[in-house]
């Protein structure tokens, strides 16, 4: 049975673990920049959540239509270093339903991803080497 602990507790374990050595076999760039672009996502996304409903995780004292968190959503991020996916909070109860704007940034991909595509049309690279690469 897992605990019940925000994304950015099991990213931030996964990354001490890569750090320390424990987890993956061999230390790599790309996993190590995954992990770390992934925390900030989530740290990020916790903090909104926070402040839209004036309190911490797991801090009571809600008032009256004023939310709740509910569970995690999966996000998904198409960067130069591969997709990197992420837990996003969710909420319910509000008066309005609760949109991230944080969330609206990570959609699409990320500019080095898009110079990189151009960068490949140009030296004769056809859309399905790209795609594969």
């Amino acid at each position: 049975m897992s605990k019940r602990v925000p994304g950015s507790h099991r990213t931030r374990e996964a990354l001490r673990e890569l750090m320390e050595g424990r987890g993956s076999e061999s230390f790599g760039r790309t996993e190590l920049v995954q992990l770390a672009t992934r925390l900030i996502i989530e740290e990020g996304l916790e903090a909104e959540v926070r402040d839209v409903l004036d309190r911490g995780y797991c801090e009571h004292g809600a008032r009256s239509g004023g939310g709740y968190r509910n569970g995690l959503r999966q996000g998904r991020l198409k960067t130069a270093e591969g997709f990197i996916d992420y837990a996003a909070p969710q909420v319910a109860g509000t008066a309005e339903p609760f949109r991230s704007e944080l969330r609206e940034h990570l959609k699409g991909h990320s500019e080095a991803l898009e110079s990189l595509a151009i960068e490949m049309l140009a030296r004769g690279l056809s859309v399905r080497d790209i795609e594969r690469a």
